[in-house]
C-alpha cells in the first residue's frame, strides 16, 4: 500500500518534522510513504492508494489553483480530506455557516475585497477598542495584526488586506495573553488530543515561529463534546480536523478556526497520536473504492 502525505513548496526548518511521527506510524504498518508537492506536475497521483493533504502551506496565494488540483486529484486517487472540504475550508467564510448552525464563533465583521471601510467607525459601532484584522484566506498568522481605534497604522493594515482579498475583523480577546488558544484534534469524529498554545510575553500570536509555546492539555468533557459537535456540524466526513478555541471574558469557548485543510496536528508534542491517525486512514482505505473502480459483483 502506498500513501502520499502531500506537502508544498514552503521551506521551513521544521516542515519535515511535522509529520515524522505519522510517517513512522504508517511504515510500521507496512505502508510505503511519499511526500510529494501538491503542484508537482510529474507526480502520478493514480499510482498511490491515497493522498492525504498535510503541509500544503503555500496554497494561500494560489487558492484557486490548489482547489482545482484537489478536484482533479480526487478523480485519480482517494483524497483526504476530500476536495469539497478543501474548497469550503480554505476561505474562512465557512465560519458563517458554522455560526448559523449554532457554533459559538468569535464575533466577526466580514469585509469584501476592494471595500473601503473606516476602521475607527467599524470599531466604534461594534464597541471594540481593539481588534484583530486578518485575511479571509490565510494561515499561521500571515497578514494578521492587532489594531486599536485611532491608530492610523491599523487603517493602513486593513486597507492593505482588502486590496489583496477579503478580510475579517474580530475583537481582541485579552484572554489570549493569559490563557492562549486551545487546539483540539479530532480524528474520525473522536477527540484524539489537545494542546494549549500560549504566546510569548508581550505578543498575541501563539505560533512557535513567534515565540509561542505548546503544551499537552486534557480538554474537559464539555470542551471535548463541543469540538466533536463542531466537526459534526460541518456536514462533512473528516479524516482529521483541528478545532481552535479562545475564551471570552467570562471563560466561554469561542471558535476561532476549524482547520480541516492542512492542520498541524502537533504530533511532535503527542507522537502516539500518529498511531490513531494511521489506523483511521487505513480503516478508510479498507472500506473505500479507488476512483473509477466498480464494486465487485456478487
Amino acid at each position: 500500500m502506498q500513501v502520499a502525505l502531500v506537502t508544498g513548496r514552503v521551506v521551513l526548518d521544521f516542515i519535515t518534522e511535522v509529520d515524522r511521527p505519522l510517517v513512522a506510524a504508517l511504515e510500521r504498518r507496512g505502508v510505503t510513504v511519499t511526500q510529494p508537492r501538491w503542484d508537482d506536475p510529474d507526480v502520478a497521483w493514480d499510482a498511490v492508494d491515497a493522498a492525504v493533504v498535510r503541509t500544503t502551506w503555500d496554497y494561500l496565494e494560489k487558492r484557486d489553483e490548489f482547489v482545482a488540483w484537489a478536484a482533479a486529484t480526487q478523480e485519480r486517487t482517494r483524497l483526504w480530506n476530500p476536495a469539497e472540504v478543501l474548497r469550503w475550508n480554505t476561505h474562512k467564510s465557512y465560519l458563517l455557516e458554522l455560526e448559523e448552525r449554532g457554533a459559538p464563533v468569535v464575533p466577526t465583521a466580514w469585509l469584501g475585497q476592494g471595500d473601503r471601510i473606516d476602521l475607527d467607525d467599524l470599531l466604534e459601532a461594534r464597541g471594540w477598542p481593539e481588534a484583530i484584522v486578518k485575511p479571509a484566506v490565510g494561515a499561521a498568522a500571515i497578514g494578521l495584526a492587532r489594531v486599536r481605534a485611532g491608530d492610523p497604522a491599523g487603517q493602513a493594515h486593513l486597507d492593505g488586506v482588502l486590496a489583496a482579498g477579503d478580510a475579517m475583523v474580530q475583537p481582541y480577546l485579552p484572554t489570549i495573553a493569559t490563557r492562549g488558544e486551545l487546539s483540539v484534534v479530532v480524528v474520525d469524529g473522536e477527540v484524539s488530543h489537545a494542546v494549549r498554545k500560549r504566546p510569548a510575553g508581550g505578543d498575541f500570536r501563539v505560533q512557535e515561529e513567534f515565540g509561542g509555546q505548546t503544551v499537552l492539555e486534557e480538554p474537559d468533557p464539555d470542551t471535548a463534546a463541543l469540538a466533536r459537535w463542531i466537526v459534526e456540524a460541518t456536514g462533512h466526513d473528516l479524516l482529521v480536523a483541528r478545532v481552535d478555541l479562545l475564551e471570552d471574558e467570562v471563560g466561554q469557548p469561542q471558535l476561532v478556526e476549524l482547520e480541516a485543510t492542512e492542520p498541524d496536528l502537533f504530533l511532535r508534542t503527542v507522537p502516539e497520536a500518529a498511531d490513531r491517525v494511521a489506523d483511521a486512514l487505513l480503516a478508510r482505505l479498507r472500506t473505500s473504492d479507488r476512483p473509477g473502480t466498480r464494486p465487485a459483483e456478487g
